[in-house]
């Protein structure tokens, strides 16, 4: 595997598309591919009082000269206030930390605190504004880092419909199929490259992903390579979604919201009432055809099923002559292994997913579906 763009999109290349970019169907990226920082200039300002000793304004502004930043230390004028800011010159960023100088000699910044003996991490965070700017790194933030702006931003990218069929597509030909914008380029992390070399897809591209949004389609066409991806800024600020491998502590973005209304509102044909008789049918047979006679996508969760250790192939659905609803039949086909989340993409469409019935996972999506609910508030 290796890592191209097509269309602006960076997708991963499977031995067959190599031939096709040896035969010039596929354009390669016309950089290095590696992040430019801007050139950055990061300066401080420590508010003080009458009350602060002059031996600890000493001690920081020795640290800091350490550090190769200048420092002011001065009292507060007018509305002046703890805060981070970053203007541009030209191609020069510039951050200005402004910070409190109190009286237990330690230095207070927005969300962070120093003292004389964590000149380690006063250090580490420097370098961080000089890489990410005021913003900061995204790395274990609330949200990836990103400003409410930014993940309006995001947000509108991924809410936009797939406009072609992806089914039976390598995973490679099926991302580039997702058509996400240049402004959103997607990278495959380490981490991901190392996984797919040793565990490539198993399965191609699913149906039902046409007229989804890319958000979910992207999601879906992932998570069965055991993968998610999440979005992130870059050192020079611009947006990208990174690939990631799925696990206990991955941040990924959710496959999925959770209904805006009822179901009976968003997916009537799910309490119509059918005959149902079922004799030893395989349930993605069962499955395929609730979708089709719904019009409603239904997608499975592969992944978390095949890491549960549940083989999906060999499970049956048996029902003596009964009338009930597709919702009934989906519950009835499931159960007990499984169950079925009713979800909407981010443009607002309804669709199906069909996971493991663990609590302790359903309890981890939910918490993170509440995280990006705060953002898109």
């Amino acid at each position: 595997m290796r890592l191209i763009y097509v269309a602006g999109v960076a997708v991963l290349l499977s031995s067959a598309t190599t031939v096709a970019l040896a035969q010039g169907r596929v354009r390669q990226p016309s950089s290095s591919g590696k992040t430019q920082i801007p050139p950055t200039d990061v300066s401080v300002v420590l508010l003080t009082t009458s009350t602060v000793s002059g031996v600890s304004a000493q001690q920081w502004g020795s640290t800091f000269a350490k550090l190769r930043v200048s420092v002011r230390i001065r009292p507060p004028v007018g509305d002046d206030r703890p805060e981070v800011t970053e203007t541009r010159r030209g191609r020069t960023r510039y951050v200005s930390a402004v910070g409190e100088l109190k009286r237990d000699g330690s230095i207070v910044f927005p969300g962070r605190r120093f003292r004389s003996s964590d000149a380690a991490r006063l250090a580490e965070w420097i370098r961080e504004l000089k890489t990410y700017g005021a913003q900061g790194s995204t790395d274990g933030k609330p949200g990836f880092g990103l400003s409410p702006q930014q993940f309006t931003q995001v947000f509108a990218a991924l809410e936009a419909p797939v406009t072609r069929s992806l089914e039976g597509l390598t995973l490679d030909r099926s991302l580039a199929g997702v058509e996400l914008p240049e402004s959103l380029p997607l990278k495959l992390s380490v981490e991901a490259e190392e996984q797919l070399r040793s565990n490539p897809p198993p399965a191609p591209a699913p149906d039902g992903l046409a007229g989804m949004s890319r958000g979910a389609a992207l999601g879906i066409l992932l998570n069965s390579a055991g993968l998610g991806f999440h979005p992130g800024r870059t050192p020079r600020g611009t947006l990208e979604l990174t690939i990631v491998p799925l696990g206990e502590t991955a941040a990924v973005w959710p496959i999925g919201w959770p209904l805006e209304r009822a179901p009976l509102h968003t997916m009537p044909k799910l309490v119509e009432v059918i005959p149902v008789t079922l004799d030893e049918v395989p349930l993605t047979d069962v499955l395929t055809a609730a979708s089709v006679k719904t019009g409603i996508s239904i997608q499975i969760d592969t992944h978390r099923i095949e890491a549960a250790g549940i083989q999906l192939e060999r499970l049956k659905v048996s029902q003596p002559p009964k009338k009930m609803t597709w919702s009934g039949l989906l519950d009835r086909a499931t159960f007990p292994h499984l169950m079925r989340e009713l979800l909407q993409d981010e443009a607002g469409e309804p669709f199906i997913w069909v996971t493991t019935r663990t609590v302790k996972q359903l309890n981890d999506r939910n918490r993170q579906r509440e995280e990006f609910e705060k953002l898109r508030k």
